[in-house]
């Protein structure tokens, strides 16, 4: 099946802003930075629904899910149009160091009538911090196909490690909201979220 051709569309609507990346001499050792492990919960997947995979020496963590669906209509309950899943990463780095990083990617099915809609994002966080930083897309039926998609968020927007604390959790908690009186679907299949020292991690000495 072909992508969807709102694709295009999707990367217009997006909040994001070019990032900007330290040079190599202001970042630490790559060695020292890699993903320790990775746990998840939430209505989109729950015990048994999802499994993790980290690649690229342990700077990609993607995640497979059977029942990350949110839909209405036939056979949905009210909740039902919203899923989401908080997945909680730690991050291996060298003290000294505060980091931050704010683009998933996300593939699945979607399937909306004319005149329904739906958002999908992630909003991002350090566990013990109070604030967040969030990207959501919005796309509008008909639509009856596979996507692929990528949140990002502003750097202005954007959170970061508390200096001084060892593997603070990360919080990747994506969502979908759809928006439809009539049969109507979104299912994430997939979801990464990339560590790359040099293309998606940003640093900052403390």
């Amino acid at each position: 099946m072909r992508f969807l051709s709102i694709i295009a569309a999707l990367s217009a609507l997006a909040t994001a802003s070019p990032v900007l990346h330290a040079e190599r001499a202001d970042t630490p050792d790559p060695n020292q930075v890699y993903v320790e492990k990775v746990s998840w919960v939430g209505t989109g997947c729950p015990p048994g629904s999802a499994s993790a995979e980290l690649a690229e020496s342990a700077t990609v963590v993607s995640l497979g899910f059977s029942k990350y669906v949110a839909g209405t209509g036939t056979g949905m309950a009210a909740s039902d149009a919203r899923k989401n899943c908080d997945v909680r990463i730690t991050l291996h780095f060298p003290q000294g160091w505060s980091w931050t990083v704010a683009t998933t990617d996300f593939r699945g099915y979607a399937s909306l009538p004319s005149g329904c809609s739906a958002k999908m994002g992630a909003t991002y966080f350090f566990s013990g911090q109070s604030n967040d930083a969030s990207s959501m897309l919005t796309f509008k039926g008909p639509v009856d196909n596979n996507y692929r998609m990528t949140t990002s968020v502003p750097t202005e927007s954007l959170v970061w490690a508390t200096c001084g604390v060892t593997g603070p959790l990360f919080n990747v908690n994506s969502q979908v909201v759809v928006t439809c009186s009539k049969d109507s679907y979104v299912g994430v299949d997939t979801q990464d979220t990339k560590f790359s020292m040099l293309l998606h991690l940003q640093w900052k000495k403390c």
